[in-house]
């Protein structure tokens, strides 16, 4: 599936840049990681595997560049626009089935309760609903971790019931939670200014023409 073939290359924000992960970014994606581990295990999967070799990161990297460029996946650093500082991750990926398409965040331990994660999340659910033209995202919050559900109703999502994780197997319940393009219309998402910019330089304001 291709569904995500037209995200942006680059997303910006009055506070943050978010953008593809490149091979550059290894050793600050190890240090960030390893140093919230105890904070991630418990509601990322992959965090399971952790550590991982400095090799293995790179491959890991070459992976989420590959997808990206195919229409696969579209895994974004979050970034500081200030500094370029390293904070976390946001992505879309496909969903329960082939034509679904979810939200996911992390923010490192010591980047958390600063809004990062609830501005990511949002400048990219701007991006899935308005230029990428999506007809609604998906985000499933594990029902123990409260910070991801706060994050999913402060963006206005809507919550559509709880359902057995299909990622994990024996992990508790999951709320799942919907967002459909006339959320947009609502004001409500943040951050209330952002850039979206294809790969070519191009400023994205629009859903994709059609035809």
């Amino acid at each position: 599936m291709t569904l995500l073939r037209n995200a942006p290359t680059r997303i910006e924000t009055p506070r943050l840049r978010l953008r593809p992960f490149h091979a550059a970014d290894a050793d600050a994606l190890t240090t960030l990681v390893t140093a919230s581990i105890d904070h991630l295990t418990p509601w990322q999967p992959w965090a399971a595997d952790e550590p991982v070799s400095i090799e293995q990161r790179r491959e890991a990297i070459d992976t989420l560049a590959a997808q990206f460029a195919a229409g696969e996946a579209a895994h974004y650093a979050v970034v500081r626009r200030d500094d370029g500082r390293l904070l976390g991750s946001v992505a879309l990926v496909t969903g329960k089935t082939p034509e679904r398409v979810e939200i996911g965040y992390w923010v490192g331990a010591s980047h958390v309760r600063r809004g990062y994660a609830s501005e990511a999340a949002g400048a990219l659910t701007q991006a899935a609903l308005g230029p990428m033209g999506l007809p609604c995202v998906e985000l499933w919050a594990n029902a123990d971790n409260e910070a991801s559900n706060a994050v999913a109703r402060r963006m206005g999502f809507t919550f559509v019931g709880v359902e057995p994780s299909y990622a994990q197997q024996g992990s508790p319940p999951m709320r799942v939670w919907v967002a459909e393009p006339d959320l947009l219309d609502e004001e409500i998402l943040l951050p209330t200014q952002l850039w979206m910019f294809a790969a070519d330089g191009t400023e994205l304001t629009g859903p994709p023409e059609t035809g």
